[in-house]
């Protein structure tokens, strides 16, 4: 067999899987990935995932119903699994005391807003009818996976390590994302330490397919090109997830200021900290972040710290006020393209089946 026809029998373990027409998802960006970006990718082929992270249950439903607007093809939701040892309403309610002044000066609401139960959510997942499920921090427990395979849903779970790759397959889990410490956004650890899960998505992904088995691996960490796709494919993925590659695109809710920034960056300057959430999350560092740690307050750990700021977050977003904001990317992000999403997608896939044709070739 030609390595060409290798790899594409490689991809259509995920596609077939996933009832998808290109190995490639969208990765569930919080504040980036709106309805109409998760309808490009699903659009372009691949596999548009729709993050819920703080939404209820009426907002789910309605935010779905807005994707199936955009697009007849499968697309996923993506829902955070409860932490072990979620943050403290003390430790929460300190972190909002002393951003008060913070406040005041943004005429930011007062307010901690709530978080929904895992309950709420995932029965709003059923009712929105996705073809898929991606879980976040963890796997889902059996009673969740059994009412999924009622269904026919498909689930994807995501880990930085081997150990958490185990786990989710003895779950059932259909998918698994390998997410490499190139990657923006939080980190998906769940049976390590943080300090235990920074593992490199070159270093990460061999071992990952191999305890994965017959369960496909996609491979999530700074693949911003169609040789980086190939280099995974080539590990052993059998297809990728793309997400600070899609953040300066039109479809993505990034406000234009801060998709200017990404530009600027390069490849050291992003940076993790439990300063924006609560947990260990790659961002491009911000004023707020590293005020509340010379300030010596704690963080209030997930979700607490999100909860502690989400009122300064939107009043800096809608302020401009970049130095307030999270801004989840990963290393590579400078090299995002601008323009329409689709079109960004069409051109990766274009050139991967070109790079295919010319190894058969040779």
């Amino acid at each position: 067999m030609s390595l060409e026809k290798e790899l594409l029998a490689q991809s259509r373990r995920l596609t077939e899987t996933l009832g998808i027409a290109e190995p490639i998802l969208g990765a569930p960006m919080w504040g980036a990935s709106s309805p109409e970006l998760v309808a490009a990718v699903s659009n372009a082929g691949g596999l548009g995932i729709l993050p819920v992270q703080s939404m209820t249950g009426e907002a789910i439903v309605e935010a779905a119903a807005r994707v199936k607007a955009l697009t007849d093809r499968p697309f996923a939701l993506n829902i955070r699994v409860e932490d072990r040892h979620p943050s403290t309403a003390q430790a929460t309610q300190a972190v909002f005391d002393a951003l008060e002044p913070l406040r005041e000066e943004l005429k930011a609401e007062p307010v901690i807003p709530a978080w929904p139960s895992f309950e709420e959510q995932f029965e709003a997942i059923l009712a929105s009818d996705v073809s898929a499920v991606s879980f976040s921090f963890g796997g889902p427990r059996e009673v969740y996976a059994e009412a999924l395979e009622a269904r026919g849903i498909m689930m994807i779970g995501n880990v930085n390590s081997t150990r958490e790759a185990k786990v989710l397959r003895t779950a059932g889990c259909h998918v698994i994302v390998a997410q490499g410490a190139e990657a923006g956004g939080p980190r998906q650890y769940f049976e390590n330490a943080p300090e235990a899960s920074r593992i490199g998505l070159m270093a990460l992904l061999p071992p990952v397919v191999r305890v994965a088995g017959s369960i496909p691996v996609v491979a999530a960490g700074a693949v911003m090109s169609a040789r980086s796709v190939l280099s995974c494919l080539m590990l052993g993925a059998c297809g990728v997830e793309l997400g600070s590659y899609l953040l300066r695109t039109k479809e993505s809710a990034w406000t234009e200021a801060m998709k200017a920034q990404i530009a600027w960056c390069d490849d050291a300057t992003t940076r993790l900290t439990t300063y924006t959430n609560g947990r260990e999350t790659r961002v491009l560092p911000t004023g707020l972040a590293a005020a509340l740690a010379d300030a010596g307050v704690p963080s209030a750990g997930y979700p607490g710290q999100w909860l502690a700021q989400e009122a300064v977050y939107e009043a800096a977003r809608t302020q401009d006020r970049l130095d307030l904001l999270e801004m989840p990317m990963g290393q590579a992000a400078q090299v995002a393209p601008a323009g329409g999403a689709e079109e960004a997608l069409n051109k990766i896939i274009k050139e991967v089946k070109e790079y295919l044709g010319e190894m058969n070739a040779d």
